[in-house]
């Protein structure tokens, strides 16, 4: 009997209690009793009450993680963040994308995220080659803001020292070893990212972060610095001893530390007291060390060369490294020769002999580097059309590339599928193949990318929108950095690791999965079935030269030359182009896919929408445009035009010669206002009026005539009181002209409507506070006379009658001077100007193209039902139009109306418009195409400001510094006028 106290991991807590043990001879009862275990939690007796409970027993099992370390990623707050934009998953995984989150969730290693975050990356799903999901996080623009671990990451030779007498080695493989680092609370809005099921942020480090390689392989060393006989990169750890019993008891010690902060390995890849074992590049044995066979592999089983080509590209190689050749030029003579142009390609003995040789001194050992932390590192890529080559060399100068050191050499067939990849999907995947190959020198450096493919440069950078397929590839070198740099192809020593190794068939069915998952990804549930698309891809005349272009990379045709802007952006998906993750569809299908796009009859903007997401073809967006604007339902139904650019009103030469008239009511009291505006000096007449008959109108103008004169010109709107034959007959009695304007187009009478609008603002004043609106209405005139108005400067009794009435407020009348009337006249041009200008921007107005019998549809005006269209379903014929007043002839029954542009639309022949487009070669075409097809919206030219042209004038006013100083002539039609936005309050 003893009494001990037991203490066990449960969940994020630790379990304990004291509890009393016996200890019978031969007893076969557990020692762990039934109280013990229940006071432990780890005996549930009974079903719980809630299913969420139950739940979370079967379900949650946390993922291990060290323990007591929390884990602070440096993040430089001077960098801007950035919140990306989801990337739409396909249909056919969305299940098996929710599973892996709700796994990862329920494991602790990521956490739901219900708060705004400043930093917002999209998700990326891959397909590993067992065929699991694979969730990763673009961090290629988070990265930028985290600073990297300043801690150095060993290598071979840091190690070789201490291997020097071992004899039994071991290897221990953590697993998914950087979840099991914890991170600060402060440093998790950084992983945070986006899906179609919210953003999510990770709770543990993870894969993509650009700091994770250092800081893990810092925690570990840390971890085991009291360990014996122990070093580690990354998450491989490496245990050795002089003898069995050494070994065993460093192993033994190392594997107490680990257990003791809960570090859990992978079991599958640990390797345990064996004699000879390969580690970061080296294999390691009792004998000693030397490279591994890997190294010079690719080297040594080079084939000869069968043309000069393939021979240059070997000669390129060995001259590369000739300075730790001897007799280089004595051995490569006989090769040399057959390079020379005129000589032909003979291979017999000699030249097989000198190939042999300087195969046999490049990968002599002695010649191969060991990796130093401390040059310069350059992986140098190259892809043929059946094989990838990879070169490691350093410099150990710091900006000159002699001298180099050559430390590994590596080579890859490509499988069938592979060989299919246009040439920048071979090239970039030679790439991020040779990093992967050489990563265990490469991580937790900066290193350079050298290619001799030029579009790599623009595609490896952050910013890129990539095929998916390079940007998975891309995603998976988030944790190395690097620089991708262009050289040309005949300095390229990767050459003949491309081109002179020995093809080996690969399978590749794994690679079907890839060319699979793609085509799910780019495609969701769809009317048109993906064979469908393949097969018109197939026999499509154009598509076979695009799929050609993309192959060999001549865009020489021009049948290309519409796709060739977008060149890096375009890829292969079994026989389907692709750019970025749209399919290309060809023409024979286009048509089609409008249909399906416009069911349910979305405007211009979502079926852009809708479409972009999917699909891409040169000159869609235009194309999208003219099927909307032929569809007869979408016409009726549409948005009213866009207004024209704005004429402005020439200031009249003096006052009381162009009026404007309108009514204001009715009023609570059931009163109206009568309102006559000067255009010249903006003075006003308010009448009260109970009756607005013809009748009483010309008995109000009367009064006021009677005081001020006739006018010449009155503008006013199409009112029934002033269509009477009252006032018609009164006003050409008096040779007053009538300029009606344009039926329910109220800006055409702007100055009379501003005013207006002042006027009811005081009248609700007065209505608000319980006050005489009569007796108000004369003190806001009052105010109103003397108060220098904010376009002229000048008050309205001033210019009208040359002074200003005499009110409450006195004033010195003989300080006042009379200004010259060209100030204020110019001040009006400016004035006019510049609101033009804005009001033009704001409105988006742009000249209409309508024009002499053209067929339209007018916009539906008077009051209707709910369902009314906005255009009226009767066709129109123009018969006239003057700026912006049309008149147009009803077709049916022939009577004309006469409307502004702005409530006309001009129906379109769709057949005539949706004629299969031919692309031109001319730059400008392909500019149009490519701003279409990145969203780029095109604006309207801002209007020139002109002076209107006055009624019997063809040639145009001069400018307003040009202007004479009296217009010889007054206007007597204002139809081409709309109003003035100026402000008349002071």
């Amino acid at each position: 009997m003893f009494d001990s106290t037991i203490e066990i991991p449960n969940g994020d807590h630790q379990a304990r209690c004291d509890a009393r043990f016996y200890v019978v001879r031969d007893g076969n009862q557990p020692l762990l009793g039934k109280d013990t275990a229940k006071e432990l939690d780890v005996l549930r007796l009974g079903v719980p009450s809630d299913r969420n409970q139950i739940a979370q027993i079967v379900v949650k099992s946390t993922f291990p993680k060290m323990k007591g370390l929390k884990l602070h990623i440096p993040i430089d707050k001077s960098v801007t963040p950035v919140v990306q934009h989801a990337r739409r998953p396909p249909i056919a995984l969305l299940s098996r994308i929710e599973e892996k989150l709700d796994q990862l969730e329920a494991t602790d290693i990521i956490e739901k995220v219900d708060q705004y975050s400043d930093w917002v990356s999209p998700l990326v799903v891959i397909v590993k080659d067992s065929g699991e999901l694979r969730i990763c996080v673009d961090m290629r623009v988070a990265n930028r803001a985290i600073k990297r671990e300043h801690h150095l990451m060993p290598t071979i030779e840091d190690f070789l020292p201490r291997f020097k007498s071992a004899k039994y080695f071991s290897r221990l493989d953590i697993k998914d070893a950087f979840h099991q680092i914890e991170l600060d609370e402060s440093s998790r809005c950084i992983t945070t990212f986006i899906t179609h099921r919210g953003m999510y942020r990770y709770k543990r480090l993870m894969f993509g972060v650009s700091c994770a390689p250092e800081m893990f392989q810092k925690i570990i060393e840390q971890l085991l610095a009291d360990c014996e006989n122990c070093v580690n990169f990354i998450d491989d750890i490496f245990v050795f001893g002089v003898d069995e019993e050494d070994h065993d008891r460093c192993l033994r010690k190392v594997l107490d530390v680990l257990r003791k902060h809960d570090v859990l390995l992978n079991a599958r890849k640990c390797v345990f007291k064996v004699t000879e074992l390969d580690f970061l590049g080296h294999h390691v044995s009792r004998e000693g060390i030397r490279p591994a066979e890997s190294k010079v592999e690719a080297l040594q089983s080079f084939r000869p060369p069968r043309d000069a080509e393939e021979l240059r590209s070997f000669l390129g190689l060995a001259t590369y490294v000739s300075r730790f050749l001897p007799d280089f030029a004595t051995v490569s003579a006989p090769l040399r020769g057959l390079t020379h142009s005129g000589t032909p390609f003979v291979w017999n003995e000699d030249q097989e002999t000198a190939f042999q040789k300087l195969k046999n001194m490049i990968a002599d050992v002695k010649h191969l580097k060991f990796f130093n932390n401390n040059l310069r590192t350059r992986v140098i890529a190259d892809a043929s059309p059946v094989a990838l080559g990879a070169v490691l060399v350093q410099f150990p100068h710091k900006f000159n590339d002699t001298d180099p050191y050559i430390i590994c050499y590596a080579s890859k067939s490509l499988t069938a599928t592979e060989q299919r990849y246009c040439q920048t999907e071979k090239e970039a995947l030679a790439l991020v193949w040779a990093v992967e190959r050489f990563s265990i020198y490469l991580l937790g450096r900066v290193f350079e990318l050298e290619t001799d493919h030029k579009p790599l440069e623009m595609l490896f950078k952050p910013s890129s929108r990539p095929c998916p397929r390079i940007e998975r590839w891309v995603l998976r070198l988030q944790s190395f950095t690097f620089s991708v740099k262009y050289r040309k192809g005949s300095t390229n020593i990767a050459d003949p690791f491309s081109r002179l190794t020995e093809h080996r068939p690969v399978d590749d069915e794994d690679m079907e999965q890839d060319e699979k998952f793609l085509i799910l990804a780019i495609l969701e549930s769809s009317a048109i079935d993906v064979s469908e698309i393949e097969e018109a891809t197939i026999n499509d005349a154009e598509m076979i030269l695009v799929r050609d272009a993309l192959r060999s990379g001549s865009w020489y045709r021009p049948e290309t030359k519409s796709y060739e802007p977008f060149q890096n952006e375009l890829g292969l998906v079994g026989e389907i182009v692709v750019r970025n993750n749209k399919m290309v569809i060809p023409q024979g299908l286009r048509r089609r896919f409008m249909e399906l796009a416009h069911e349910g009859h979305p405007g211009e903007s979502a079926m852009k929408r809708r479409m972009r997401d999917r699909v891409w073809w040169p000159g869609m967006d235009k194309e999208i445009a003219r099927w909307v604007a032929t569809c007869e339902g979408c016409r009726l139904v549409g948005l009213p035009q866009k207004p024209e650019p704005m004429h402005r009103r020439p200031l009249p030469s003096e006052p009381w010669i162009d009026v404007a008239i309108d009514f204001l009511g009715p009023l609570p009291s059931g009163d109206y206002l009568l309102v006559i505006v000067d255009y010249y000096s903006r003075y006003k007449e308010v009448e009260i009026m109970t009756k607005i008959t013809g009748k009483e109108t010309v008995n109000r103008l009367h009064s006021i005539f009677r005081r001020l004169g006739f006018p010449r010109t009155i503008t006013l709107d199409n009112a029934k009181q002033f269509l009477s034959s009252e006032v018609s007959d009164y006003c050409k009695t008096n040779g007053i002209s009538l300029n009606f304007t344009i039926p329910y187009w109220p800006q055409q009478n702007g100055e009379v409507e501003r005013q207006n609008r002042s006027l009811l603002k005081r009248l609700q004043i007065s209505s608000a506070l319980k006050r005489d609106w009569q007796k108000d209405l004369n003190e806001y005139l009052i105010m109103y006379y003397s108060t220098p108005h904010s376009v002229t400067g000048k008050t309205p009794t001033q210019l009208l009658i040359g002074r200003t009435i005499r009110t409450k407020i006195p004033f010195l009348r003989d300080v006042e001077t009379n200004p010259s009337t060209e100030e204020f006249q110019d001040r009006d041009w400016s004035s006019k100007y510049h609101s033009q200008q804005r009001e033009n921007e704001k409105r988006h107005a742009k000249e209409s193209n309508l024009k002499e019998g053209d067929r339209v549809v007018m916009q539906n005006l008077t009051p209707g039902n709910k369902l009314a269209t906005t255009y009226d379903p009767a066709e129109c014929t123009v018969i006239s139009k003057a700026r912006t007043r049309v008149t147009v002839q009803n077709q049916q029954t022939g009577r004309t109306y006469q409307r502004s542009s702005a409530h006309l639309k001009k129906i379109l022949d769709r057949e005539e418009q949706l004629q299969p487009s031919t692309h031109s070669s001319s730059s400008q075409d392909f500019q149009e195409d490519h701003d279409v097809s990145e969203g780029v919206g095109r604006q309207d030219q801002p209007t020139t400001f002109e002076e209107p042209k006055r009624l019997g004038q063809d040639k145009e006013q001069p400018g307003p510094s040009e202007r004479p100083k009296r217009m010889s002539r007054r206007p007597t039609k204002f139809d081409d006028y709309v109003v003035d936005d100026e402000s008349s309050d002071p």
